[in-house]
């Protein structure tokens, strides 16, 4: 039957004139029913300074190790793109062997296939100390140029360097056995990076973290406990020893949910042996659950068992994490960058000090250009340098709508960046299977147990800032894009009380930039 069949059928005459008009209508009608948000910023209302939680793993620029990576993956130089983002700290974790201080390949048993020794003795040329029976004293002993250029990559982009002591995962070689030998060649890195010893630098690296995730089966660390206390004590000694106002920190764990000698075995030992901390390191990505208020009920956690133990000026380090780790190539895109940008906004109400999202280069291009919209959400975000002062919103909750607003100091520049996440379906109420998720052979670990939450279908959003002074305004709205482009609308020029509305459905990302009009 065709069209005006089928309506004639009930509405008899209505094809004498054409239906546009009335799909126009019930279109609209519909429109204006659905619910409608309200989002409002209060400029004058002053919170306190903006947290710069602009950090990532994953180097700017390893080109000059060779065209393609141990994987086979092509390099590329991130650097314009960490530039745009303003990038302020780099984590050295995952470099391809640089920053790592001895040999990956031992006398262990491997957790793997051998094929992963190929890597590791590719790695292997690259590390800081190559030969463990050389004397730690003498600066021959020592290859210092390919972390070199590592470290001088990360200061290019004006970006602070925390530098992680140990090696990759998956390695064959034993804790370290002589900490007396280890803790001579962690000073003298230090004392490379910090005091220029051996053509070095000058306060080259502004933290310190030892190790990684020792706690996390055998895959980084194939030690007791206690040896990793040892080593903490041997190596936090060590760089304080080159460098008293050196930051130095661990433990990095990545089970911080649940009570380990990891977590509490470790404060405990650093509290009773009276062991420099100045910056407690954990990990979390949100798995099986994809939330992005995970980190912040961690977070909050963490404060409360660092003061406990007395360490009330310890920061908290969360310097890895991301979304679902299993996910993260095959979730959209959008959903990805929408809960960077919900979980970025949250933490600025987090008690975390520094962050560092795993990772960031291959989110840029070699233009510097964001080649996904994770990069386009750190641009955005990192355009808040210019308005370093954050100001009190309303409409906004912990379910996955976040919203970020500052100003600048004379109150005539406002940001404000809108993330609109909704935790899927899948994810939510009481796991199948229980919070615990099992990798088989490597670790269990206790996970964070899931949220329900009943949303509303609100796909619009009347967007209301109130407060700036007495001017006429140009709206500069961004919408972010699935290939990490952006498309820009310039409003018209408003008064001092902004009011837009806004088409704002889940996943979907808004920046928003409001100036003085000219």
């Amino acid at each position: 039957m065709a069209p005006c069949n089928r309506v004639r059928a009930t509405l008899p005459g209505l094809c004498a004139v054409s239906l546009a008009p009335l799909l126009a209508l019930v279109l609209a009608r519909a429109h204006a029913a659905a619910p409608v948000g309200r989002i409002t910023i209060y400029v004058r209302h002053v919170i306190g300074p903006l947290k710069p939680l602009r950090g990532v793993n994953g180097a700017p620029n390893l080109t000059f190790l060779g065209p393609v990576d141990s994987l086979g993956h092509p390099r590329i130089n991130v650097s314009a793109g960490y530039r745009a983002a303003h990038i302020d700290l780099v984590r050295t974790h995952d470099s391809e062997g640089l920053a790592d201080i001895d040999p990956h390949i031992g006398p262990l048993r491997p957790l793997v296939s051998r094929a992963k020794d190929t890597r590791a003795a590719r790695m292997d040329l690259r590390v800081i100390f190559p030969r463990l029976s050389a004397n730690p004293d003498l600066a021959a002993s020592y290859q210092f140029g390919p972390t070199d250029a590592l470290v001088a990559g990360i200061r290019s982009i004006g970006a602070q360097v925390l530098f992680r002591l140990g090696r990759e995962g998956m390695t064959t070689a034993p804790p370290p056995t002589d900490l007396r030998k280890y803790g001579q060649i962690i000073r003298h890195i230090a004392l490379h990076y910090e005091r220029g010893w051996d053509h070095g630098m000058l306060d080259g690296v502004r933290y310190w973290e030892v190790w990684n995730e020792p706690d996390l089966g055998k895959i980084w660390w194939r030690g007791t406990p206690q040896q990793y206390y040892a080593l903490y004590a041997t190596a936090a000694r060590a760089v304080k020893s080159a460098d008293p106002r050196a930051f130095v920190g661990g433990p990095t764990i990545a089970m911080v949910n649940e009570p380990t000698p990891y977590r509490d075995g470790f404060l405990e030992y650093v509290q009773a042996h009276r062991l420099p901390l100045d910056f407690f390191s954990w990990h979390w990505y949100s798995v099986g659950a994809d939330d992005p208020y995970d980190f912040n009920r961690i977070a909050v956690r963490m404060r409360a068992l660092l003061d406990r133990y007395g360490f009330r000026n310890t920061r908290s380090f969360l310097d890895e994490w991301n979304y679902d780790f299993r996910e993260m190539r095959s979730a959209p895109p959008m959903q990805v960058a929408s809960f960077v940008a919900s979980a970025l906004a949250y933490m600025q109400n987090a008690p975390i000090d520094r962050e560092a999202l795993y990772r960031a280069d291959g989110d840029f291009l070699a233009t510097g250009r964001p080649r996904t919209p994770t990069g386009q959400v750190l641009v955005e975000l990192g355009r808040f340098v210019d308005t370093p002062l954050r100001v009190a919103t309303a409409g906004a909750d912990t379910d996955g709508l976040a919203v970020q607003a500052a100003r600048s100091r004379d109150g005539r520049i406002l940001r404000v960046l809108i993330s609109n996440y909704r935790i899927p379906t899948s994810k939510m109420g009481a796991r199948p299977g229980g919070d615990t998720l099992r990798i088989p052979g490597l670790f269990t670990m206790r996970l964070l147990r899931r949220r329900t939450i009943h949303y509303p279908q609100t796909h619009r959003y009347v967007l209301t800032i109130r407060g700036l002074p007495q001017a006429r305004y140009r709206v500069i709205q961004r919408r972010l894009g699935e290939r990490g482009e952006a498309v820009t609308t310039t409003h018209p020029p408003l008064g001092s009380t902004v009011a837009l509305e806004v088409n704002l459905p889940p996943y979907a990302i808004d920046a928003f930039k409001i100036v003085p009009a000219r």
